[in-house]
Parts: structure tokens; C-alpha cells; sequence
């Protein structure tokens, strides 16, 4: 039963991250994997956004942690790749 409802949670975080950067980056694409199997300490994110256009990586990276802050709190490690929609 505890299992179950901390699935939901890492469930509902990923829902979550993934409005919160289609929102705040106009992401046109976005996947919030954890990683971690289920305990939200490890993710993957991948987003494209038209709002990359003209920045370097490490500067679309800053934006999407910055958009993330609260999110990425507690995690331990993440990866994030970054396109710009074609």
C-alpha cells in the first residue's frame, strides 16, 4: 500500500514538472522521467522549446532549472537535454 502511494507522488511530481515547463517555456515537447524507480531522487528531462532559440546549452539548461527550483530541491541528480523545435 506505501509503495503504491509513493508511486502516485512520483506520479503527480512529474506531472507537475512537466506542465510547469510547458508553461513557463512554452515547451512544445516535455518528458519527466524518473529515474531513480520511483522515489523521485533521479531524473531525466527533455524539452523543446522556440525559447532556446538563440542560446547557448548551458544557458537553456540554467533556464530549465531555474523554472524547476522548488522541484529539483530534493532531487539528487538530474540530466537534462534541450532541443529547439525544427
Amino acid at each position: 500500500m506505501l509503495r503504491k502511494l509513493f508511486f502516485s507522488f512520483s506520479q503527480d511530481i512529474e506531472k507537475v514538472m512537466a506542465d510547469k515547463l510547458t508553461q513557463v517555456l512554452k515547451a512544445t515537447k516535455v518528458e519527466v522521467i524518473d529515474t531513480s524507480g520511483g522515489c523521485g531522487s533521479m531524473y531525466r528531462l527533455e524539452i523543446e522549446s522556440p525559447e532556446f532559440q538563440g542560446k547557448s546549452k548551458v544557458k537553456q539548461h540554467q533556464m530549465v532549472v531555474e523554472a524547476l527550483k522548488a522541484e529539483l530541491a530534493g532531487a539528487h541528480g538530474y540530466s537534462i537535454k534541450t532541443n529547439i523545435p525544427k
